[in-house]
């Protein structure tokens, strides 16, 4: 399956540094899943230079994992979030590449 895979860096609490990876997964009901993109360490993962870029990902070498989680809001209301993420243990680069057309229709 063909995964577009945007990255972002980011900071632990504690001063370390790493990458976040999120994609959408296109569902075949045609409506699309947000998930955060985890890659075994055995595999490796993209530089975060080379985001956004697509990747080719066999469905037996990645899993799906969700999970629900309460978040207390700023009034005190309690949520129940959905947290997917996608574990991925094999992965190449696709040949295509990534085109921003997200701001075509505006003028100049």
């Amino acid at each position: 399956m063909k995964v577009l895979l945007f990255a972002k860096k980011r900071q632990t609490k504690d001063g370390k540094n790493f990458t976040a990876y999120v994609s959408r997964l296109p569902r075949k009901d045609g409506s699309e899943l947000t998930v955060g993109v985890k890659f075994r360490e055995d595999c490796g993962a993209p530089k975060l230079e080379e985001c956004p870029c697509y990747i080719l990902v066999d469905k037996k070498a990645a899993n799906l994992d969700t999970r629900t989680k309460e978040i207390i809001m700023d009034d005190g209301e309690i949520k129940e979030v959905e947290n997917n993420t996608l574990w991925v243990s094999a992965w190449e680069m696709s040949p295509e590449k990534y085109e921003d057309h997200s701001l075509d229709e505006f003028e100049d």
